[in-house]
Parts: structure tokens; sequence; C-alpha cells
């Protein structure tokens, strides 16, 4: 399948969820009133074949709408074929219709699952990318600020230095750690809130940082404990840009619960002074928002951020099971 057929594909997926389904349905039932007048119309043009002028318009239907609209189009084609324009002795041929149209929808519809299933990878594909960027800016962020802050300290205080330098190194150990995995469906054996724990931990400074984890143990896929873990990276290392490492907050808590009709909702939060419309401005915060809304798409939820008390960052979503779920 060529990108071009792809992204075909794809304006007629969005176009189509754009309409109702009262409105897939009447302009269904119009198509098929346009092919049975186009046959009649046409006599026994097709002598032995009768109904195979309602092809076309199937793939129209099959294209455009979708396969129940197309089922529905079919049967009533095959019915109307039976009823006025089936030869005299061709009682199978109807069977015939059945088969060719069915595949014919079967075939259009597994293309149009393929072009959706390759954008949606191809987006997750694009804003890894993005977010694979943003942690190694971040990442390098810290190491300068690390290394900052030991020279600062090596003459007047050596072993203060020495135990920034470790700690730098723990930090950056882990955070390497956790992305290395992050793709590894083992990394979540031991469920979600261990590597929560570990992947806040490559972030902020435990030691000045009060934090803390509300994680209850739901059953999710392995791609949304990915997506969820980035979310958490993200947020942790701009709490500890914006927050914690001006000294402007001191707690932060990271929240996992259920919530009914098989969805959840992720909450992470700090007691700094919140996102200003100021801080909007910054370049790094608003692609870090960027990213945490692409995120958020990726989970089937949409981003939720107040500024009372603090900045809150939340996510309700619809919990998917799948390999690699949380058990």
């Amino acid at each position: 399948m060529t990108l071009d057929t792809v992204r075909w594909l794809l304006r007629i997926l969005a176009w189509r969820s754009r309409q109702s389904t009262v409105i897939r349905w009447l302009e269904a039932l119009a198509l098929f009133a346009t092919a049975l007048a186009t046959r009649l119309m046409l006599g026994t043009l097709y002598g032995g074949n009768p109904a195979l002028s309602f092809y076309p318009v199937l793939l129209i239907v099959s294209v455009l709408l979708g396969w129940k609209e197309a089922f529905a189009f079919l049967v009533l084609s095959i019915t109307a074929g039976m009823y006025l324009f089936l030869p005299p002795g061709m009682y199978l041929l109807p069977l015939g219709w059945l088969s060719v149209g069915g595949f014919t929808i079967a075939i259009i519809i597994a293309l149009k699952t393929l072009a959706q299933e390759l954008a949606i990878a191809n987006d997750r594909q694009r804003l890894l990318f993005q977010e694979l960027q943003h942690r190694v800016a971040n990442t390098l962020q810290s190491v300068v600020g690390t290394l900052d802050a030991a020279r600062r300290r090596i003459d007047s205080a050596p072993s203060d230095a020495k135990r920034i330098l470790e700690e730098g190194v723990q930090r950056i150990s882990a955070s390497a750690d956790v992305h290395r995995r992050l793709n590894d469906p083992a990394l979540f054996n031991r469920g979600l809130k261990p590597i929560l724990q570990d992947a806040v931990a490559t972030a902020i400074d435990a030691h000045s940082t009060n934090i803390s984890f509300d994680v209850e143990p739901l059953k999710l896929s392995f791609d949304q404990m990915s997506v969820i873990t980035m979310i958490v990276i993200e947020i942790s290392n701009n709490a500890q840009k914006h927050v914690f490492g001006l000294n402007l907050g001191s707690n932060f808590l990271v929240a996992l619960r259920a919530l009914p009709e098989a969805r959840a909702v992720l909450s992470v939060k700090d007691d700094g002074p919140g996102w200003s419309r100021g801080g909007v401005g910054d370049g790094n915060r608003t692609l870090g928002m960027t990213l945490l809304q692409g995120l958020a798409g990726q989970l089937g939820g949409k981003l939720h951020v107040k500024s009372e008390n603090g900045a809150e960052v939340s996510i309700i979503f619809p919990i998917s099971t799948g390999a690699g779920g949380q058990r």
C-alpha cells in the first residue's frame, strides 16, 4: 500500500467520522436507490449477470460509509436482483453475488483498517521521537546543572561536590536504564508502581522533595503502561525544572485510580506556583505541553491542567487490557 493510498483512505475515514449514524444510513439508502434506478434503465444489457451493476456502487458504499452499510446495501441489491432481474433457472446466482460482494467488502474494510493502523503507528513514532529528543535535552540539562553545582563547591566543600556528582551519576544511570527498557514488556513484571517510582527518581531529587504515589493495580496494556511512564517522566522533569529546582515547592504526588465504566484517571501534582500564563511562552514548557497532549491522545484521553495550590496534570482514559497488561 503506497503512502498516497494511505493518505487518501485516511481522508475518507476522517470524513466518515464527522457524519452521524443516521446520515450514513440515509446515504446508503440513497445510493441503493440510485443503483436500482440505473439498473432499471439498463434493461437487459448485462444478460446473465443482472446484479453486476450494483457492484460499482457497493465499492463506493464500502469505502465511504463502512461495512455495516455496505453489507445492508449488498443484501438489498441481492433481494432486488432476485425479484426483478434474476434469469429463469439461475437460482444459485444470488449465492455468487453474495460471495463476490462479501469478498469485496472484506477486502476494502481490511485495507481501511490497515491504513488506519499505519497512520496510528506513524503518529506514535513521530510523537515518540519528539519525546525522545525532549528527554535527551532534559537529561543533558540535568547533567549541566549537576556539573555546575559540583564546580561551585569543589573548592569550598569537596565532600559536597563529590556527593552531588555521585547523586547525579545515579540519577542519570537510572534514567538511562528506564529509557533503555521502556519498550521491554518485562519491565512491568513487578507492576506499574515500581517503574513510576524509578522514573520519578530519575528527574526529582528525593532528598529535598516529598514524593508520594497512590497507584492502584489496574489491568492495563503494555502500551498504556509505557505511555503513562513517559507522561510521568515528562511531568517530573518539568516539575524539577520549574518548581523543585527553584525551591518553589516540596511535594510531588503521582496517582492512578480506577473510574466507573472501565476508565482510569492519571493525576500528577506538585505544590509549586502553578502554570502561569507567562510560563506558556517558555519554548521548552510549550514543547513539553505539546508532547503531553500527544501522549494523552495515545491513551485515548484528554489532558487537563489545573493551577490551584500548585499544578495538577490529569488524564482520564479508557482502560485497555492486552499483552503485557498488569495483573
